[in-house]
C-alpha cells in the first residue's frame, strides 16, 4: 500500500516540478514523500525495539 502512495507522490512531485509550480508546494510534497519512504523502509525492515530506526 505504501509503495503505491510513494509512486503517486513521486508522480505528483514530478508534475509540480515540470510545470514550475511554487517552491513551497514542491517542498511540502517532497517532505511528505520523504516521510512516507522512511515509514516504508521501517516497515519493510521490520525493525525491532532497540534497533536503529530510520528517521527524518
Amino acid at each position: 500500500m505504501n509503495q503505491l502512495k510513494i509512486q503517486d507522490l513521486q508522480t505528483q512531485l514530478n508534475r509540480l516540478i515540470d510545470k514550475g509550480d511554487d517552491y513551497s508546494k514542491i517542498y511540502e510534497l517532497s517532505v511528505k514523500l520523504d516521510m512516507l519512504i522512511v515509514q516504508y523502509y521501517n516497515e519493510k525492515l521490520k525493525l525491532k525495539k532497540g534497533d536503529c530506526h530510520l528517521t527524518y
